[in-house]
């Protein structure tokens, strides 16, 4: 089977690329074919069908040296990519491909590419990694706090509530995208949408996404080769974005309260230098940035810490980062928000804290950093339950159960 891969990175980005890889080398391992469609970057990993990729939109230097005129034309850009369509003919004029897999689109090859792939008779699935076809910002966030003022396509909310970057222009503009994708009907000539949480999948269901195109497949994770370590050296661990959402500033401030207690926190993201510059202010001795870290250089981090702490602010549909620490055999401590949820089962492979409450945060880590049985003991159910729930065999089965019916229904078609 040959299938296409639809991503914005083919470089190491975020747990959602650490997903991305996975499954392509589990497709690769079981013979079929992966056919990368992404955006060209001097970091993306070297493949033959780079001369495919589309130009990259730098929306960093965007944001900096912003002005209407340039806004103007990366906005157009970001909704509809003539280049992205001319380039997917191209690849598809030239590659036989089988099943379409959609992951992070939005803002570089866009849905827009979405008839290009129906033309061609292409089954499609789209893997849900965020809320970006529901939520013009994405995250269900609105001035750092939850929102779903947009529910019923009520776009408009997010100008007034300014969602994103607090900024009416952005947010008008991510606003006109979700109604233009919206009134275009793009999304439903998607074949299957696929969710890796029930959380994540009943919120398309509410915002009004036909239960009939669902299904759920659980994230896998390859763990065979990792030997978990049920005790630690005496520090907990953040690994992942450092982004507002994520609850940095809550888990900072829950650690003035620890002093004794040591945090490494591992990755990096566009608040990484202020919650830095915080810490510093701060005195915070017992926090230690070490800037992102990939595979080799993160595993004996995750491997020696006691537990890893997950403070998301936002509805989370299944952080990757879970699976890596129950992989190793650690708990986690996590706000009791999204799906999280999905994940943990309290007081057996971690436990919850009342999201954004940093006392009650606080009393959680004291209570498990100073019980080394129960690190222990749910370290142990953590490994058993992700063999179970989070295996490769089970993860591949069920998707080529999905792309094997669409394929077939569409010969029929």
């Amino acid at each position: 089977m040959n299938i296409l891969m639809v991503n914005w990175s083919w470089y190491p980005s975020g747990g959602d690329w650490s997903y991305i890889e996975s499954v392509c080398n589990l497709y690769e391992s079981m013979g079929h074919k992966i056919v990368p469609f992404s955006v060209m970057n001097e970091k993306n990993f070297n493949t033959p069908f780079s001369k495919y990729f589309i130009k990259n939109i730098n929306y960093k230097k965007f944001y900096k040296n912003f002005s209407y005129t340039s806004a103007f034309q990366t906005f157009g850009k970001s909704i509809y990519s003539v280049e992205a369509k001319k380039k997917l003919r191209l690849l598809l004029s030239e590659n036989k491909i089988d099943i379409a897999q959609l992951n992070n689109i939005s803002s570089y090859q866009t849905p827009s590419i979405i008839p290009v792939l129906k033309k061609a008779n292409i089954p499609i699935v789209w893997r849900i990694l965020d809320y970006r076809l529901i939520c013009p910002n994405s995250t269900f966030l609105s001035n750092g706090k939850i929102c779903e003022a947009c529910h019923k396509h009520k776009y408009y909310n997010a100008i007034s509530q300014k969602c994103k970057k607090g900024s009416i222009f952005a947010s008008t503009l991510f606003a006109i995208e979700s109604s233009i994708y919206y009134l275009l009907r793009y999304y439903d000539q998607v074949d299957l949408f696929l969710f890796q949480s029930e959380f994540s999948r009943d919120m398309f269901v509410k915002f009004g996404y036909d239960k009939k195109r669902t299904h759920i497949i659980e994230n896998s994770y390859e763990y065979s080769n990792i030997q978990p370590k049920y005790n630690g050296d005496n520090y907990i661990l953040y690994f992942g974005r450092l982004s507002k959402e994520k609850g940095i500033l809550t888990l900072l401030n829950t650690m003035k309260m620890l002093p004794d207690i040591k945090l490494i926190i591992v990755g990096d993201g566009p608040d990484y230098e202020s919650y830095k510059n915080y810490t510093n202010e701060n005195s915070l001795d017992n926090v230690t940035f070490t800037g992102p870290k990939w595979g080799e250089d993160l595993d004996p981090i995750i491997k020696n810490c006691e537990f890893v702490v997950v403070p998301s602010e936002w509805y989370e549909p299944s952080p990757y980062v879970a699976l890596q620490a129950f992989a190793n055999g650690k708990p986690i401590v996590a706000s009791n928000i999204g799906g999280l949820k999905d994940l943990i089962l309290d007081n057996k492979n971690g436990m919850f804290f009342e999201a954004g409450n940093s006392v009650d945060f606080s009393v959680k880590i004291r209570t498990l950093f100073e019980d080394k049985k129960s690190i222990e003991r749910m370290g142990i159910n953590a490994r058993e339950i992700l063999e179970i729930k989070n295996n490769s065999n089970r993860y591949y089965a069920d998707t080529m159960r999905v792309f094997t019916n669409l394929i077939n229904k569409r010969k029929i078609l």
